[in-house]
């Protein structure tokens, strides 16, 4: 037996240079940006989140009704806002075997 959930994939890439990026994120931008996935975590509206091993991306995954939702929390993410981050998203099905 096995049951699927409906949810939304993200791949997470950095759209600026390397040394744009560097020059542009600070402390005050990564405590908010942080401080904003950590509330998605707690409120359950992200299930898992981490860059890749060989940090050539991130990846997210929003336990969220519609794509529409997951593209208004993408737009709210403070790296996003600050024209740093790319977060293309892809619907997906969690599926539980057992």
């Amino acid at each position: 037996m096995s049951s699927e959930r409906k949810m939304v994939m993200g791949w997470v890439k950095v759209v600026v240079a390397p040394d744009v990026f560097a020059s542009r994120v600070d402390d005050v931008l990564q405590d908010r940006e942080k401080k904003y996935l950590s509330a998605l975590q707690r409120s359950g509206e992200i299930m898992l989140i981490g860059p890749l091993a060989d940090d050539t991306a991130g990846l997210v995954v929003y336990d969220v009704q519609s794509l529409k939702e997951a593209e208004e929390l993408v737009e709210r993410q403070p790296m996003v806002r600050a024209g740093l981050l790319s977060v293309e998203l892809h619907e997906m099905f969690a599926v539980t075997y057992g």
